[in-house]
């Protein structure tokens, strides 16, 4: 009589150490090398079902949906007379025939402008004197179009004015304030996913080790065991030394299931706790980042209405006229 005392080791998912299961690999290889095709099983299908047979496939996944563009984060409207200029800044700014282009919509009348990337302040002309304005930004590309950003509030006026100059050099500080801001948030946002990625692989190895040392063991009491059973072959103990070591081996088998499972377990409630931390890290540096953009906006307002009062008082006092003294 045949005896096989080679017990089913558990599958973890993970470690991929399972004899078994390096056994029916191979044992697959040569059933699909003389059959032919390729053989796919599907968890949904019936018990003793046969496998989808795709001879010859490779299963392809789906293009990605196209994102739409980044919009503006900053938007800024300065004053003038009968017009207003606005300005914005973007994380991604565009490049020439990218097809991402710019809307602007001035409220309450409705006009609407159009800039093409990576130009990034226009100005709105036809407004009238003492009614206050506010202008949104969109950013338009071939996808779709981003989410509106909006202006502070202008009131156009006689006395107010500005210059394609000025309203350039703040599109340059506004997008170079953004810039930094945006590459302080990706080293912090890079240093958190490298410090989780760090514990996640800690946590992987302490894992592997101790599957190994427990299959380790049951690979040790599973030898002791045929050495026994090898021992007793051909004497008239065998069949009770059979039966006795395939109860030890079923036990031990369970053994190493349950130990494997509260490994599983741990394992997952560690990396359920290490993504829960870096899911709160992330939303903390994107609370952070909005803070900062509102701030540097907050300061760009004031350092203009502070300008627009030092042209006001350079209006009302000027520089009186020096008369010559004459030679002595």
């Amino acid at each position: 009589m045949t005896t096989n005392l080679l017990s089913v080791r558990p599958g973890t998912g993970r470690t991929g150490r399972s004899f078994i299961g390096v056994m029916l690999v191979a044992a697959v290889a040569i059933f699909a090398s003389i059959f032919g095709g390729t053989w796919v099983a599907h968890a949904d299908e019936a018990p003793g079902t046969s496998p989808t047979t795709l001879p010859g496939t490779v299963p392809t996944e789906p293009d990605p949906e196209p994102e739409a563009p980044a919009g503006p984060e900053i938007a800024i409207a300065v004053a003038g007379d009968g017009e207003a200029g606005v300005v914005w800044a973007a994380p991604r700014v565009g490049e020439p025939g990218d097809g991402v282009s710019y809307l602007v919509t001035s409220t309450p009348d409705s006009g609407e402008l159009i800039v093409d990337a990576p130009v990034r302040h226009v100005v709105v002309e036809g407004l009238t004197n003492g009614l206050e304005y506010v202008f949104s930004v969109v950013a338009v590309g071939p996808s779709g179009s981003s989410a509106p950003t909006t202006t502070n509030a202008v009131t156009p006026d006689s006395g107010e004015a500005f210059s394609i100059e000025q309203l350039q050099k703040l599109e340059r500080h506004l997008q170079d304030k953004l810039n930094k801001a945006h590459g302080r948030f990706h080293d912090a946002r890079g240093k958190a996913r490298a410090k989780f990625e760090k514990h996640e692989g800690r946590a992987l190895s302490n894992f592997d080790k101790h599957v190994g040392q427990a299959e380790s063991r049951f690979q040790r009491f599973e030898g002791k065991a045929h050495a026994r059973l090898e021992r007793a072959r051909g004497t008239d103990r065998f069949d009770r030394v059979h039966e006795k070591t395939t109860e030890q081996l079923n036990r031990a088998e369970e053994r190493l299931i349950e130990q494997i499972n509260r490994l599983e377990e741990r394992l997952d409630d560690k990396l359920g706790d290490l993504s829960e931390r870096l899911d709160d890290q992330l939303t903390r540096l994107h609370e952070k980042l909005t803070e900062r953009l509102d701030h540097l906006r907050e300061q760009l307002l004031e350092r203009l209405e502070d300008d627009g009062e030092h042209d006001d008082d350079d209006e009302h006092h000027s520089e009186p006229v020096r008369t010559p003294q004459p030679a002595i």
